[in-house]
């Protein structure tokens, strides 16, 4: 029986095209499948890397909501009201030294 193929954490991370600061980032938030053999001495099976691509996979698609078809006609003003911050702050203030 030979033994598996195991990977370095810098041949894992040249195989996922990320740096390795980012492979342990992703391993430690458990994204991904590692073989500790020991406690420091982490390696990656090639399978395992090509799972956590595969689930990574995502499908490009045009959202409705910013579809210019979908998208509801907006007129020239806006019902966006600016409160004058300031002003509301000094009326707290002054409202407080009354009370």
């Amino acid at each position: 029986m030979s033994a598996p193929v195991l990977l370095t954490p810098a041949e894992a991370a040249q195989r996922l095209h990320v740096s390795d600061k980012t492979l342990r980032r992703i391993r430690q938030q458990g994204h991904i499948r590692y073989v500790a053999i020991t406690e420091r001495k982490i390696r990656y099976r090639p399978e395992d890397c090509d799972a956590y691509v595969a689930a990574r996979v995502r499908e490009d698609h045009q959202c409705p909501s910013t579809s210019r078809k979908t998208r509801p006609s907006t007129s020239s003003t806006s019902n966006i009201v600016v409160g004058d911050f300031t002003a509301r702050r000094a009326r707290k203030r002054s409202a407080k030294r009354k009370g």
